[in-house]
């Protein structure tokens, strides 16, 4: 009889386990899609805080969800809480052990609510990262997702960014100055070229002017040539990597147009077998000339 009783028990208790994992489910998912809803709205009228809401989001979430799994554990299986006090009185070393080990995990925490208030850079910005232009697509509980400018993801801890470096290049004004630097050839009209590079930035549909800008000035005298710079202005980062290579393009075509000479290193060689064969041949020459005119100063006297 006690066995069929505790199987009994044990699947009674399996059952309220399973139940209250369900709730739980049920209520995360309820919680979640209404905060989400509802952090969107507010990020609609304040956009630079999304990136908090959706922290506060997920930490709200996790711990709902934590709280519901344990009180599923310990309504199912009452005797779970003195199992777990006395785990935590006897099992002090192993506490120490998991305390260390979850250390960075806490710390990837705490990191990702300083990034979420402090703000270095939010959903959606355009950063530099470690030799990477990148995109913040996400800041989650314990890492961050960037997306670099190839569509790749870059998945960080949170804890990198309380030490690391970073350019953001959209925090308070995304513009960004967009510099070409073209070379010319000492013979070349500069007043000319420069003005041929400030006509071409003109022209281009995403030069944002500005005053003095696009303008283009001499920057150093080179061993080939003449160094040119073109400075216009761009209306975030993106646009301005494409702008520059428009430009550089752009640049070319008018000055073969106009006959401004882009310089490039010459080379002379000569080859050492050529050399020496030209060298003995020269000898040869000289020695025919001193002979011929001792014969001829010999006949004369």
């Amino acid at each position: 009889m006690i066995g069929p009783l505790l199987g009994e028990a044990f699947f009674q208790s399996l059952a309220i386990f399973i139940t209250g994992l369900a709730v739980t489910f049920i209520i995360v998912y309820l919680v979640n899609r209404a905060l989400a809803k509802y952090f969107h709205r507010l990020a609609v009228r304040v956009p630079h805080l999304l990136t908090t809401y959706a922290f506060l989001r997920r930490l709200a979430v996790s711990i709902i969800a934590l709280i519901g799994v344990m009180a599923a554990t310990f309504t199912a299986f009452p005797e779970a809480q003195g199992a777990v006090a006395s785990i935590f009185v006897a099992a002090g070393f192993t506490s120490i052990v998991i305390g260390l080990a979850a250390q960075s995990s806490l710390s990837n925490i705490i990191s990702g609510m300083l990034v979420s208030l402090s703000q270095p850079f939010r959903i959606g910005d355009a950063i530099y990262f470690r030799n990477d232009f990148c995109f913040v697509e996400d800041v989650r509980l314990m890492h961050t997702v960037l997306r670099t400018w190839d569509n790749r993801r870059l998945v960080v801890p949170n804890s990198i960014f309380q030490s690391e470096v970073i350019i953001n290049y959209s925090v308070e004004d995304p513009t960004m100055m967009v510099p070409v630097y073209v070379q010319v050839s000492y013979e070349s009209d500069l007043e000319k070229a420069m003005q041929i590079m400030v006509d071409v930035a003109r022209r281009h549909p995403d030069c944002l002017p500005a005053e003095n800008i696009p303008n283009a000035v001499v920057m150093e005298f080179q061993d080939s040539g003449i160094l040119l710079r073109l400075l216009s202005r761009a209306k975030d980062q993106p646009t301005a990597w494409r702008m520059a290579r428009d430009l550089l393009l752009e640049i070319k075509k008018e000055f073969d147009r106009q006959g401004i000479e882009i310089p490039y290193p010459r080379r002379y060689l000569v080859a050492e077998r050529e050399l020496k064969e030209q060298m003995a041949s020269l000898t040869s020459a000289i020695k025919e000339l001193s002979e011929a005119l001792k014969s001829a100063g010999g006949k004369a006297s």
